[in-house]
């Protein structure tokens, strides 16, 4: 069954107007029709099945005919700090953390990001948006606004698993057997690393080093293998 996300859904509406992206794809790429069924998201754990009423040119009317239960959500609440990629990178980045149940997204400037501040969270979020609707997840990743590496520290939950990979690193530490409800935090750097500044940085705000080369995907992979659901 199609899905889509639209945020501004509530527990009380009973028909919904499909306009935009959205209207796009039901209309012109699924070619949706009268009596058709759709799963509405609103990216944050409501989810309607619903049928199409009417298919027009500027909207496509749904009618709500009752919510639904998604359980695709991993049991892990993960969250990616990405040192900022050139180009296409980060969009890369964000789709695979989405498919793989990352719950929430800090993009960092760090010392050797080779990119400047840009105006891209709202692409980035129709990125996570796009990756949820694929993946048949319910929740939509939050993709935080950018923010310097060194304000980082002060948005952490205490009493959480801190991770920070680091290609240069030739020492290891032994990971928890599990973890009970506890953020795990990993933290990966821009193309050229981080510094040892920055590395310091994360040791005093209570992040643990491990090596690894291409992090932001397959560190996802590895704490969602020892403590999510893979």
């Amino acid at each position: 069954m199609p899905r889509i996300i639209l945020p501004s859904i509530s527990p009380d509406d009973r028909e919904l107007a499909v306009t935009d992206q959205n209207l796009k794809y039901l209309r012109d790429v699924l070619r949706v029709s009268r009596g058709h069924e759709v799963i509405v998201l609103d990216g944050h754990g409501l989810a309607f099945k619903t049928g199409v009423r009417e298919v027009g040119e500027k909207h496509i009317l749904l009618e709500v005919r009752g919510s639904c239960s998604i359980s695709t959500e991993s049991p892990l609440p993960l969250v990616l700090i990405q040192g900022l990629l050139k180009g296409d990178r980060m969009d890369l980045v964000i789709q695979k953390a989405t498919e793989l149940g990352v719950r929430e997204i800090f993009p960092v400037v760090t010392e050797r990001s080779q990119v400047r501040f840009s105006r891209k969270l709202e692409h980035w979020k129709r990125v996570a948006e796009e990756a949820t609707r694929q993946s048949g997840r319910l929740l939509v990743p939050v993709i935080h606004d950018v923010c310097k590496m060194r304000d980082i520290f002060d948005c952490l939950k205490d009493g959480s698993l801190r991770i920070i990979f680091f290609e240069s690193e030739n020492k290891g530490f032994k990971l928890p057997s599990s973890i009970s409800g506890s953020f795990v935090y990993y933290m990966v750097g821009p193309e050229g690393g981080f510094t040892g500044k920055e590395i310091q940085g994360a040791k005093e705000s209570g992040f643990r080093i491990l090596r690894a080369e291409t992090a932001s995907i397959a560190g996802a992979v590895l704490l969602q293998f020892l403590f999510g659901d893979l």
